[in-house]
């Protein structure tokens, strides 16, 4: 399982990167998104959001970092996480192709951690069994 505890451990250092990011700099992550603000409110929207989101998730996997038996539980989560995030963005495509490179790099971002979430799990049955 060290690998599951690495994904992991990588997984939340990016997700509090992030998380701080936005708490700190959130006009940098709304222009990096191509998101415009109107407001200090919707800043502060964009703060509870996102960095909160962040450090929810850290808070909710780390727990496999520290102790092995929390170490499947913690890669369901990744693994839920990472789903949800990917299967949102292909609905949101529906809608129409973005014009945006970096909306096809986060899928191929999604598509990549979920592959190491595979190859993390001993065999796929014995984690979606818990």
């Amino acid at each position: 399982m060290f690998f599951g505890r690495f994904l992991i451990t990588l997984n939340c250092v990016l997700y509090a990167a992030i998380a701080l990011w936005a708490l700190f700099a959130p006009q940098s992550v709304l222009q990096g998104l191509g998101i415009e603000a109107i407001s200090q409110a919707a800043i502060i929207e964009m703060q509870v959001l996102v960095a909160g989101s962040f450090l929810g998730f850290c808070a909710l996997l780390c727990g496999g970092i520290l102790d092995q038996r929390k170490t499947k539980r913690s890669l369901i989560g990744l693994f839920t996480i990472n789903a949800a995030w990917l299967f949102t963005r292909c609905i949101a495509l529906l809608e129409g192709l973005s014009q945006e490179n970096s909306t096809y790099l986060y899928i191929g971002f999604e598509l990549s951690r979920r592959t190491l979430w595979w190859l993390t799990a001993p065999t796929a049955t014995s984690i979606l069994s818990l």
